[in-house]
């Protein structure tokens, strides 16, 4: 008889105690939400710019996302964000060179990681990064400079030869 009580007072205690910790977590989860909004909703609108507004134009200006320097409008939102300045961007042959470059860089059995190297050596903003990118869709079918670049380069070659240079770069150079 002292064992089933003993038992019957476990299984009494496990089951008061189970229903405790599934109380606090049915009460923790359900007090989150009260708001009525989800916070991930917000964090996906987190990298498109800022929005100011300025006192002289009394119109809002949106600032570009300044690491995504492959997107080809790009410049014409850097443009926007410093105007009425000027900024310093290629010319249409010097960017149809290089771009040729990168193009051919992509071999059948062997790739030359160093042109690339080359090529992302030689720019000066991350606008000549973006100026590369619309002249590459331009000149190839409508087809993404990144997309070409990471078909044949590694992770970590991508790292070394194209955003180590990038990394460094100003966002743009004014005129």
């Amino acid at each position: 008889m002292k064992s089933t009580q003993n038992t019957w007072w476990i299984v009494g205690g496990g089951a008061l105690v189970l229903s405790g910790v599934g109380a606090f977590f049915y009460f923790k989860t359900k007090g989150s939400n009260t708001q009525g909004y989800s916070i991930a909703s917000t964090q996906s609108n987190i990298g498109n710019g800022i929005k100011i507004n300025t006192s002289t134009t009394a119109s809002v200006k949106q600032e570009p996302n300044w690491n995504k320097p492959f997107n080809m409008n790009y410049m014409e939102d850097v443009k926007k964000w410093v105007a009425p300045k000027n900024i310093i961007v290629f010319s249409a042959s010097t960017a149809e060179g290089l771009v040729k470059t990168l193009h051919n860089a992509k071999g059948t059995f062997n790739d030359d990681e160093y042109a690339v190297r080359d090529v992302f050596k030689q720019l000066q903003s991350k606008t000549d990064v973006a100026s590369l990118s619309k002249a590459y869709y331009i000149n190839h079918n409508q087809k993404d400079l990144w997309q070409h670049l990471n078909s044949f380069l590694s992770h970590s070659e991508m790292k070394l030869y194209v955003w180590k240079y990038i990394n460094r770069l100003p966002n743009y150079k004014l005129s």
